[in-house]
């Protein structure tokens, strides 16, 4: 069970992500909902509308759960077994972790749910590479199954929790926001498989699996 749910935002691709707010769940509480400082640093950079409510700070228990209920698959989707199988959640039932597991994008706007993923035997999830905007990898630099390696990056001046993503010798991104903390959680390596590349004359996307080893 993921326990918390963190919303990141950014104005485009390439540009730097925020982490705007914080979603937990627990037995005694339920689902509980604050924002973070990044919300007013967002805002200052373009952030518009929470999610779509103009009125941001009268969110309640109620609304949030229902916004979180949109951003998961709907049950009558015909793809929703592929969907579910690409991010290694076919066989998970619970909402919450499906949104946590597949991170809630959409076409219409630039919102992520990250999942604050706890180091434990049998963790496996999907995630996307950062910083192929800068990178500009020539296409076939990554093909689906090559295994990558990392290395933690404690001093990096933008992110104490900075992971960066190696073939090689050559860097090929970095580990995104709230995903790349359980790197510095674990006492034993990760594996990194590449999932799927998506490229059009250069690398523009690229999924993969993290998983104990």
């Amino acid at each position: 069970m993921i326990r918390v749910i963190y919303i990141s935002w950014r104005k485009q691709i390439g540009d730097r992500r925020y982490i705007i707010a914080r979603i937990k769940r627990n037995v005694s509480e339920g689902i509980t909902f604050n924002y973070l400082e990044g919300y007013e640093d967002a805002k200052k950079d373009g952030l518009e509308h929470f999610l779509g409510f103009k009125n941001a700070q009268k969110l309640t228990p109620e609304s949030i759960e229902h916004l979180l209920a949109l951003r998961v698959i709907s049950k009558e989707r015909p793809d929703r077994n592929g969907y579910l199988s690409f991010w290694e959640a076919e066989n998970v039932k619970d909402d919450f972790d499906i949104l946590a597991l597949t991170q809630g994008k959409t076409q219409t706007d630039n919102f992520e749910f990250l999942a604050e993923y706890q180091p434990k035997k049998g963790l496996k999830f999907i995630t996307d590479l950062a910083n192929l905007s800068r990178l500009k990898l020539p296409p076939k630099t990554l093909v689906k199954g090559d295994i990558l390696t990392y290395k933690l990056e404690k001093n990096n001046q933008f992110d104490k929790c900075a992971v960066c993503v190696y073939k090689g010798d050559i860097a090929v991104g970095y580990i995104k926001k709230i995903h790349n903390q359980v790197f510095h959680r674990t006492h034993k390596p990760l594996k990194i498989t590449v999932k799927a590349v998506d490229e059009n004359g250069v690398t523009k996307q690229v999924f993969i699996k993290v998983e104990t080893a």
